[in-house]
This record gives C-alpha cells, sequence and structure tokens, in this order.
C-alpha cells in the first residue's frame, strides 16, 4: 500500500472513532437525565425504613386561670337602675403544683412585668409531704401559671382554681373553676341559650403567635352542626384573649355543645355562663372545657334541695340508664335514648335525700355535663355547673382562697374501692390524710370543715381507678346573705403527660 493509501486510511479510522465516541459521550448523557440510580433515589420505602418515633415528657406546663365573672355590657342602654351590673364582686386564686417541681410562678396574661409574678412557695424543696401554693386574685385579668418541672410522672403538676364572688349586683352567688393546660381543641356542653341565658365563649392565646379558630355549634332544635349567625372563626392575638357571644350566634336552644378547635397554636377557653330572670339574679358560673366521653360516667359534691338538669351529647344515638349514689349503692333515677349529633337535657328534679353522687352508664361514648340549681332569700338562685368525667389514678384539687368546701367522693366500680385523701393547708404542709373506704356504687361527702386546719388542696390516689370525685365550693360573705352561692370544681388528672414525636429522614433534601 503507498504512502498516501495509508495516510487516507488512519484519517477515516479517526474519524470513526470520534464518530463512536460522540455518540457514547450522547448517550451517557441521555441515560443520566433519564434514570438515576437507587442509592439516590429518596422513595417511600427509603423514608419509612428511616422514621424514628420517640415518647418524650414535656417538662414545662402552662396553665390559664380565667378572669373573675364578669357582665358582657354594662352600660348598653336604659336608665342606670336597670342597666346590668357586676356590683361587689370579687375575687381569689389559689395556685398550686404537686410533685417533682423546680419553680412555678403566674403572671398576668399578656403582662411583660415579671416584677408583679406570683411566686409559688415550698417550705422544704427535699419534703414529699409538702407541695407548692401561693394566693392571690384575678381582679386585672386571667393568670397563666407556668410551671418547670423536675422530672415528670404520675403525681407531679399545677393544680389550681379561681373563684368569684357577690353579694351586689346580676352576679349574686359563687363561681369556680379548675385552671386548665391549653389544647388543640376544646369541646363544652352548655346550658343553652333561651331568654334570660348569656353564654360567653372566652378564648385565649398564651404563645408568642396569634392563631386563628374555629367554632362548631350543635343545638336541641335538630341534629348536625349550626349554622351560625356571627361566623365559626375567629381569630386570637399573641398573648391575648378573644369573646365570642354564642347567645347570638346560636340563639334560642336548651343546650349546646360547642368545640373550639386552633388552626396554629394549643389554647385555653371557658364559657361564662350566666342567668337573669327580669331584673332576679338567677346565677352564674364557668363552663368549663369537657374532653370526656366515655360509656360510664361521674359526678359529685350533690346536696339534698339541689335541683339537677343533665346536658348529653353523643355522636352515636345512645340508650342511658341515669342512678343517684348515697352512702349504700346506686338507686335509679332516669331512662332514655338520645340522638347522636345533637344536644339533649334531662331534667332530674331534686336530689333525694342522703345522695351525694350520678353516675350514667350508656351504650355508646357520651359527653355530659350537669347544672345544678340552688335557690336563695327573694327569689335570688345560683347553680353549679360540673362536668361528668371517669376515675384517675392520681388527681388533686385545689380550694380557692377564701372558700368553703365540702369533697364528694364516689365509687364507680362493681366492687368495694378505697383511695386515700391527702389534704395540705396554705403553707403547703400537709394536715390530714385518711383512707376512704366505698361499697359498689356508693357515694360520701366529707366537709373540710371538719379537719383540723385550713384545707387548700388535696389529692387522691387511686390505685383502682374505681373513684371520681368533685369540691363543692362555697363563700362565707355569700353565705352571711342568706344567699345561695354554689360551685362545684373538677380536679386535675395528675397522670404523666406524654408526646410522641416522629423524624423522618428525607434524601430528597440533598440531591
Amino acid at each position: 500500500m503507498s504512502r498516501h493509501s495509508r495516510t487516507r486510511a488512519g484519517v477515516a479510522m479517526r474519524v470513526v472513532l470520534a464518530t463512536v465516541s460522540t455518540l457514547i459521550i450522547v448517550a451517557l448523557v441521555v441515560v443520566s437525565l433519564v434514570y438515576r440510580p437507587s442509592w439516590l433515589k429518596a422513595d417511600s420505602s427509603a423514608v419509612s425504613r428511616s422514621s424514628v418515633s420517640h415518647t418524650v415528657s414535656p417538662t414545662q406546663l402552662e396553665t390559664y386561670c380565667p378572669a373573675r365573672m364578669t357582665i358582657a355590657d354594662t352600660e348598653a342602654y336604659g336608665d342606670s337602675e336597670y342597666q346590668a351590673s357586676n356590683g361587689n364582686v370579687a375575687s381569689s386564686v389559689r395556685y398550686t403544683a404537686f410533685g417533682s417541681v423546680f419553680r412555678s410562678s403566674a403572671l398576668t396574661l399578656g403582662s411583660d412585668d415579671t416584677s408583679s409574678a406570683t411566686t409559688l412557695n415550698k417550705q422544704d424543696a427535699d419534703d414529699d409531704d409538702e407541695i407548692f401554693v401561693a394566693s392571690g386574685n384575678v381582679d386585672d385579668g386571667a393568670k397563666l401559671q407556668d410551671t418547670r418541672l423536675l422530672t415528670s410522672n404520675d403525681g407531679t403538676g399545677a393544680v389550681s382554681s379561681v373563684m368569684s364572688w357577690a353579694t351586689d349586683g346580676d352576679l349574686k352567688g359563687v363561681s369556680a373553676a379548675s385552671c386548665m393546660s391549653p389544647a388543640l381543641e376544646q369541646s363544652f356542653l352548655v346550658t343553652g341559650t333561651q331568654t334570660g341565658m348569656t353564654q360567653q365563649l372566652v378564648v385565649a392565646n398564651p404563645s408568642a403567635k396569634a392563631t386563628s379558630l374555629t367554632v362548631k355549634v350543635w343545638g336541641t332544635d335538630s341534629s348536625g352542626a349550626l349554622a351560625l349567625s356571627t361566623g365559626s372563626t375567629l381569630t386570637v392575638a399573641a398573648n391575648g384573649e378573644t369573646v365570642m357571644n354564642l347567645a347570638a350566634a346560636a340563639s334560642k336552644q336548651d343546650a349546646l355543645y360547642v368545640t373550639v378547635s386552633s388552626a396554629e397554636t394549643p389554647i385555653a377557653a371557658i364559657i361564662r355562663s350566666i342567668a337573669m330572670d327580669g331584673l332576679t339574679s338567677k346565677g352564674s358560673d364557668y363552663a368549663a372545657a369537657n374532653n370526656t366521653a366515655s360509656k360510664r360516667l361521674a359526678f359529685g359534691a350533690l346536696s339534698e334541695g339541689d335541683t339537677v338538669s343533665l346536658y348529653m351529647f353523643a355522636h352515636q344515638t345512645a340508650d342511658l340508664t341515669v342512678s343517684w349514689m348515697d352512702g349504700k349503692g346506686l338507686k335509679q333515677a332516669h331512662r332514655q335514648t338520645i340522638e347522636g349529633n345533637r344536644a339533649s337535657v334531662i331534667d332530674l328534679g331534686g336530689v333525694p335525700k342522703g345522695a351525694t353522687g350520678l353516675i350514667i352508664d350508656a351504650s355508646q361514648p357520651v359527653s355530659a355535663s350537669a347544672k345544678v340549681e340552688d335557690d336563695g332569700n327573694d327569689g335570688q338562685a345560683d347553680f353549679a355547673l360540673v362536668n361528668a368525667t371517669g376515675p384517675s389514678h392520681v388527681s388533686a384539687l385545689a380550694i380557692p382562697d377564701q372558700a368553703s368546701a365540702k369533697l364528694g367522693v364516689m365509687n364507680t366500680s362493681d366492687q368495694e374501692a378505697s383511695a386515700v385523701l391527702r389534704c395540705y393547708d396554705a403553707d403547703g404542709k400537709r394536715i390530714d390524710e385518711r383512707t376512704i373506704t366505698l361499697k359498689a356504687g356508693a357515694a360520701t361527702m366529707l366537709d373540710l370543715a371538719d379537719i383540723d386546719g385550713a384545707v387548700a388542696a388535696a389529692s387522691l390516689d387511686d390505685d383502682g381507678g374505681a373513684m371520681v370525685w368533685n369540691g363543692r365550693i362555697g363563700q362565707e360573705d355569700v353565705a352571711k346573705a342568706k344567699m345561695a352561692g354554689l360551685s362545684i370544681i373538677s380536679p386535675v388528672d395528675l397522670k404523666e403527660t406524654k408526646e410522641q414525636i416522629r423524624a423522618n429522614a428525607d434524601m430528597t433534601v440533598v440531591r
């Protein structure tokens, strides 16, 4: 082959190799665009396999104590003698903290003045026979109690309560409630919106971020949620409160079941319920959140002479049996079927002699509250709103400062049961301990005035999980004025709080 021929052949070979190389490179580029190796992919199975779940117990607690009772509008219209009046309403609050607590203090909601904070004190930080206690009032607004725990376990937590009372004006009588922990959703059963009833939904946002709320209401007229005339959305500013008039939103109902849901941050809520008959005060009370639905519920601290109305709600049709509880056991009072997704009212009339508790058995989970009424002189009356609950293994109750109290204890089980009651004074010292033993279905009442020393708080240890208890609250000034004055408050469950936290590895954030 000539030199010239060899040169042409070499050139042709290089052209072929260059073309092939180009095709290979183009092919690799195309493959890289349409195909990713499995080790670079973040598919759902890889994410689920790398998911980690932890159960934690928070060591910082917030508790909301509502401001004193107040009327919605005291100067809207009419001559001064016919205008609504708060009268000489006063208030008190008792803060306590039980168990393994580092410190606890309370400050007015929205206030930045930490120098005005109320600090709870304990005589001996290493003494298990003592608790943290402090007293004050809620005249200048709602309080937010902040509690830091050393460890989170059963028997540890913040347990506080507020009370309002008056002997003049339109709030005559006593109103009281246990302070509550914020949550994303709160539910309520209240006494309705017929003429003379005012229902003020007060929602507090203790966080540093504003939140929007959705309010849903079920009434007695029909099943299903009502269309609210005032709208169903509220906004609550950071560290603020907002008020919704439920009587305007859903008028002429005999009872209301209300849910309040927050989209962004936990909220605390309460309903101020006030009754008037013309110019005559018929009582007021706080309606606390009722987040319990069960087939067996109970409440107590009742007395002969009270009249009781039950307020019920269930998502499904349920058959109910209602029984009084006395020292010997159960006495059937009423049977009824209630419709699902509709609030219901049951008038039980007067409490029979010797009965101090009431128990509800249902075929489906139900929520239940009660209005307990008492009459005073000259037509004046007062009422207590109390939620029916189930037993808890360890719980506690704070007695508001300047209050008198009786404890109603009920055995909701089908066999004899015992629990240990411990009482503490205003210095946090344990001043009494006793074992309460009750027959199946029996109830009893303990007057705290019979204990040697003024009781500021009490706890109930119930290893068997059979007992339900309440505190019947009165006030000396109201009693001396021969006026009806009562409220029934519920204890706080001191079960260890647990939260589930899940973390998922997401490989899509690294590409």
